[in-house]
């Protein structure tokens, strides 16, 4: 099964137009020929590949059996969605009626469904069908948000735990990308997943590594164990046959948690029917509380729905099929909606990471104001009903965003050395440990970013000082004092920005002894540096 559409993203196209008819067959003919290759462009804002211009026809929304549209006074609430497994929420809430419970009836959208080409539509098809109000609400990725802004979010799905990850063929770190191939489905999540895990090492896309993007994670997967690419990006179940091709995990989703799947809904519905796109968030907490207090029912009801090879659930093994997609999904219930929404800043940090990192990448990113693309209103509604509230928790509760991780200690025995951050020369105030601005808006941007969004990881800080002659001017502890002290700067800033203290490692340095009382102002400066490394346990 492919996973290829849940990533949403949109490469924001630039087509010249023609002078004559004959001209923009030409044009027409030459641009077909570039996207049938398989080639990515920089005419499309990203070097992962092309998208095509918006066609704003929606293929037929799929309703309850038995239920004809117009046939009763009840409205309609229209939502496009992938085959994945949070978001059979949508299934479940049709099959057990608790559309019509709430008011409306909902129809679904079901892209790729059956191999039916009506359904195969492009993520800018639907990203104009929800812009322009002819759907209510998109099930996407919230990176994908972050390109198109074609509208709002209301909610939150879950994220990533592991079902995406990055495979690696003797590559020891992060760092050691540099200058190797990449593999990934273009337009997708693992598309996104490589850039990110590029800046942590500040490694540029486009200049520093080879982009090999393919249509799907199978034919990505390919080219790796193909020697085509030395790395690959994808997710469950395909990326795992990368071991055939003697790949290892470098990275993923359990350790680095920055693939998030949201309700994006239109605005033209939150302007014109408010309490109806209340009533749908309402239904949807109302069905997710039926899913956690009677699993094996709400799996029923998914494999119920049909289409059976779409969802992979299936009447004989439903709870098997659904608990299976949902193991390496930490879902997001009303409790985990409420607590973020009260808060939004770690939502929107992260729609503002994400479009660093796509422009990083080369692709156009919208100049609109991140804020306006999260509205909290509808979860602070639904949480203000106590019969919305589960009496359990999700298949995989390990929601990052509102959950401390378990940080029980960690041995330097185990540790395994993932990246070396590229940001490592501070300024401290004179004959100082306390770090300047400037400093601190390096941290913002190299080191804040990851650590945030992260789980799994550790970050070993270790300061270095210079030891300045003459001879006897200073001891080696005192040396080695003042580079400790640099180190637990870092960290203590690190710690007020909320990083849970439990995560460093905090270590000091001698430079090398050919260094040691040195009065040259050139060596003293190559000695004054802070080392931070993410550390991982047990890969």
């Amino acid at each position: 099964m492919s996973k290829l559409d849940r990533s949403r993203w949109i490469f924001i196209a630039i087509v010249a137009i023609a002078l004559s008819l004959i001209c923009a067959g030409s044009a027409y003919n030459a641009l077909k020929n570039y996207i049938d290759q398989g080639r990515p462009t920089a005419v499309a804002g990203g070097p992962g590949g092309f998208t095509p211009v918006a066609d704003l026809t929606s293929p037929d929304p799929v309703f309850a059996a038995g239920y004809a549209p117009g046939s009763d006074a009840l409205p309609a609430y229209i939502c496009g969605a992938d085959a994945f497994g949070s978001y059979f929420t949508l299934q479940q809430m049709q099959m057990s009626g608790k559309d019509a419970a709430h008011g409306f009836h909902l129809g679904i959208v079901p892209f790729l469904l059956d191999g039916d080409s009506a359904y195969d539509m492009s993520e800018e098809q639907r990203n104009g069908l929800l812009g322009a109000g002819k759907w209510d609400c998109l099930l996407t990725t919230l990176d994908a948000v972050s390109l198109s802004s074609a509208g709002v979010i209301t909610a939150i799905i879950d994220e990533s735990a592991d079902a995406d990850q990055f495979w690696v063929r003797n590559i020891p770190t992060v760092n050691d990308l540099r200058g190797k191939r990449i593999a990934f489905s273009r337009g997708s999540v693992g598309e996104y997943f490589t850039y990110y895990v590029l800046s942590i090492a500040r490694l540029n896309p486009r200049f520093d590594v080879t982009l090999v993007p393919k249509d799907s994670v199978t034919d990505a997967v390919a080219a790796f164990n193909n020697n085509e690419a030395d790395a690959v990006s994808g997710w469950e179940p395909d990326i795992y046959e990368a071991r055939n091709g003697g790949g290892t995990v470098l990275l993923s989703s359990s350790q680095l948690r920055i693939a998030m799947d949201v309700v994006v809904t239109s605005r033209q519905s939150i302007a014109d029917k408010a309490q109806l796109v209340q009533s749908f968030h309402d239904a949807w907490f109302d069905t997710l509380k039926d899913q956690v207090e009677n699993f094996d029912q709400a799996a029923a009801q998914v494999a119920a729905w049909g289409h059976n090879d779409w969802s992979f659930v299936y009447p004989e093994t439903a709870p098997d099929d659904l608990r299976l997609w949902l193991e390496n999904v930490a879902q997001a219930d009303l409790g985990d909606n409420a607590f973020v929404m009260r808060d939004t800043t770690p939502i929107l940090n992260r729609l503002d990471i994400a479009r660093r990192v796509w422009a990083a990448a080369g692709a156009a990113v919208p100049n609109d104001d991140v804020n306006g693309l999260v509205d909290s209103g509808f979860i602070a509604r639904a949480a203000a009903q106590s019969a919305l509230q589960p009496n359990g928790h999700p298949v995989n509760d390990s929601f990052s965003l509102t959950t401390e991780p378990n940080l029980s200690g960690i041995n330097d025995a185990d540790a395994v050395t993932l990246a070396v951050l590229p940001c490592n020369r501070f300024t401290f105030l004179p004959e100082s440990t306390t770090l300047t601005l400037e400093s601190h808006r390096v941290l913002d941007e190299c080191v804040l970013p990851t650590l945030t969004q992260s789980v799994g990881l550790y970050l070993r800080v270790k300061g270095s000082s210079a030891w300045p002659g003459p001879k006897g001017t200073y001891t080696q502890d005192q040396i080695l004092e003042v580079a400790l002290g640099r180190a637990q700067s870092v960290v203590d800033y690190l710690v007020s920005k909320g990083i849970d203290p439990a995560r460093f490692l905090v270590d000091a340095a001698l430079p090398p002894q050919d260094h040691w009382e040195t009065e040259d102002p050139e060596i003293q400066a190559q000695d004054r540096y802070v080392e931070m490394s993410l550390i991982t346990v047990g890969r």
